[in-house]
């Protein structure tokens, strides 16, 4: 066996992406020639994109890629390319047309090794030359994980193209627990894995598995620009958040808190919630994941209620809770100086509290609180009538000490706290 000081240095030679140079610092050092790259996420989250995107930025830096697409037609991709890459006439640069192919004749992985000999290693072909080749997708339009056959040409593929020193990019689905389908050995066989979740319009991205440098378990929060390209947020702070009501007795304030986060890869999702009822909180987060772009399936939480005196739960703190899930989620703050009141069906409608609550809660505006809170928000079936209320004679009435806003469902609240995240002003 050779020592270590006969061992020559093997010096990684590095492709640079340089028209997104926050992929090249999350899956440090960049993209190494002969290295193997899985893309995995959920239908519609942006895998395609963020390929072509760096295939064409690639192409666009005189390097020959190869886009070969299991699953899209030739037309839609080439659509794809001139909305991410085009001018405004959609008119693309002679490079990038140089060094760009599309390739839809493999059908299926188990073609990939010939693929890779007859089209990419032959002298003469189009192809010949191509330093990266991309798979779009490694399932196609379907690919059991026990089709074992296909996979082992699939890895196949990836050593031959190892040995030429050429990358390989393969876009994989996920399942519906969030796991990367296909067989266990699939992600042995790749150098590294990126993982994309959706959080609204926000997309975080992950590299759990790295040789070519560290993991990556907390999230890079990314972003869409006007062309759909991924683009690094402007909100990239993490993530616990805070969030205000108020528990229906007493002089203080309750505080909902809350943590969302993907568990270490290969464990599982856990829900710690103490002293708050567990079938409560199962409710809120079911009915949060039938908000349009929310999916809270497969997260770990941390889960907590501050509630004075040792009160128990009441339902007008589902609001305050279930914004702290969201503003966890979603990387976005709720204003400090506001509070929240409602409880919450199944369908996300805001309920409004019983009459003696809204009076106690008054006497707080007008009393002990005066001056802490700048805005309630609650049921628009009372917001009126509470903003009204004037408790003491010697006050003005709550309205006048607070600005009271009527919310009538819980999308409605998102949006008026973050327009970006439902495509209002986005990222602005």
């Amino acid at each position: 066996m050779p020592r270590l000081d006969n061992i020559p240095d093997g010096v990684a030679e590095i492709i640079e992406a340089n028209s997104i140079p926050w992929f090249s610092q999350t899956a440090a050092p960049g993209l190494v020639r002969g290295g193997s790259y899985l893309l995995a996420g959920s239908p519609g989250i942006g895998k395609s994109t963020l390929a072509s995107q760096l295939a064409g930025g690639l192409a666009k830096q005189g390097i020959k890629v190869v886009y070969v697409s299991t699953e899209q037609g030739l037309a839609d991709l080439k659509r794809a390319v001139q909305r991410i890459h085009g001018a405004r006439n959609g008119r693309l640069s002679q490079r990038l047309r140089d060094n760009y192919f599309i390739d839809d004749s493999v059908g299926d992985i188990d073609n990939l090794p010939r693929f890779l000999s007859r089209r990419v290693l032959a002298n003469g072909d189009d192809y010949h030359g191509a330093q990266v080749i991309l798979i779009d997708s490694i399932q196609g339009r379907g690919l059991a994980a026990t089709a074992t056959q296909k996979y082992h040409a699939l890895y196949e593929f990836i050593e031959n193209a190892k040995s030429q020193g050429i990358v390989t990019i393969l876009i994989g689905h996920v399942t519906k627990r969030g796991e990367i389908a296909g067989p266990r050995d699939l992600e042995h066989n790749v150098d590294c894995v990126l993982y994309i979740r959706s959080a609204f319009r926000l997309r975080l991205l992950f590299v759990p598995k790295n040789r070519f440098g560290p993991a990556r378990l907390e999230p890079l929060v990314l972003t869409m620009d006007a062309k759909g390209r991924l683009k690094e947020s402007a909100h990239a702070t993490a993530t616990s958040s805070k969030v205000h009501g108020y528990g229906g007795a007493g002089d203080d304030l309750a505080e909902g808190q809350a943590s969302i986060c993907l568990p270490r890869y290969g464990s599982r999702p856990d829900l710690n919630a103490p002293f708050l009822p567990a079938k409560k909180v199962k409710q809120l987060i079911n009915a949060l994941n039938t908000l349009n772009g929310v999916d809270l399936n497969n997260y770990s939480y941390e889960i907590n209620a501050y509630i004075p005196g040792r009160q128990p739960y009441r339902e007008e703190l589902d609001l305050p809770l279930a914004l702290a899930l969201l503003s966890s989620y979603a990387r976005r703050p709720v204003p400090g100086r506001a509070l929240f009141v409602g409880e919450l069906d199944l369908t996300c409608n805001v309920r409004p509290p019983d009459p003696v609550y809204l009076s106690t809660l008054a006497n707080l505006v007008v009393g002990p609180q005066r001056g802490r809170m700048n805005q309630i928000f609650i049921s628009d079936r009372c917001a009126d009538e509470f903003s009204q209320m004037q408790p003491d004679e010697a006050a003005p009435p709550v309205g006048e000490l607070v600005q009271v806003c009527g919310v009538k469902r819980l999308d409605q609240l998102i949006g008026d706290l973050w327009p970006d995240l439902l495509g209002r002003n986005l990222d602005r």
